[in-house]
């Protein structure tokens, strides 16, 4: 008889802090739709616990033992396929969001404020020194 390796989910959120659509991976489904992947953008902590079985890779959820059989959400086979699949999936560290700092975007929008405050007085007919 084959003993199950049963876990319990926490019910403890894994939030992810950023999110976005994979452009060089997609599904195919049975009926041939073609659904584009997402890529998450976790904590170091979470991502050490999914490598460890504790939270499965495609939904997220948690468990209080490592590599149940199955994840009781989506059904995904944690115990037989998770860890290949975080190999498959798993790029390291990405940034996401703007190649920016906070300050170079305050200086762009403060520019772009002056500029359009500039372009509107010239509209009025006011001579003002030439905007830099």
């Amino acid at each position: 008889m084959r003993r199950r390796h049963q876990a319990t989910p926490t019910g403890e959120p894994i939030i992810a802090d950023a999110s976005d659509v994979d452009i060089d991976a997609y599904t195919v489904m049975p009926d041939g739709r073609l659904l584009q992947r997402t890529v998450f953008g976790l904590q170091p902590e979470v991502i050490e616990r999914i490598r460890q079985g504790y939270v499965c890779v495609k939904c997220l959820e948690a468990y209080d033992a490592a590599f149940p059989d199955e994840c009781v959400v989506c059904h995904f086979p944690m115990r037989e396929r998770q860890a290949a699949e975080f190999e498959k999936d798993f790029r390291g560290n990405i940034r996401f969001g703007p190649s920016t700092t906070v300050e170079e975007e305050y200086a762009m929008a403060e520019e772009q404020i002056q500029r359009e405050a500039y372009d509107k007085a010239r509209k009025l007919g006011l001579i003002l020194p030439k905007y830099m």
